[in-house]
């Protein structure tokens, strides 16, 4: 069985290269692509904030508290997601 810190760092690690990734995915695709990874980057989060163990995925507040947040976070992204590439329309007087 792998030991506590070698789970940490590997969630660490996936968790920097998931951002890094929707990151290039926003340059490389569009704004709404990247904005919908990280809507689902907060939900696996909050999934895995749910069940791993507090040694595992590092908390700020309560396990619930943590939980909620991210998943509203997520809901927000995820709604806001299609108007990532929406532009401003431009007066030509």
């Amino acid at each position: 069985m792998p030991s506590t810190k070698a789970l940490r760092v590997t969630f660490m690690t996936a968790l920097l290269l998931a951002v890094a990734g929707a990151c290039v995915l926003g340059f490389a695709v569009s704004g709404r692509a990247a904005t919908t990874a990280f809507a689902a980057l907060l939900a696996v989060c909050a999934l895995l904030r749910g069940v791993a163990p507090e040694t595992v995925v590092p908390g700020a507040r309560s396990r619930a508290f943590d939980v909620a947040f991210l998943l509203v976070l997520a809901l927000a992204l995820g709604y806001l997601a299609p108007w990532g590439d929406a532009t401003l329309p431009v007066d030509s007087q």
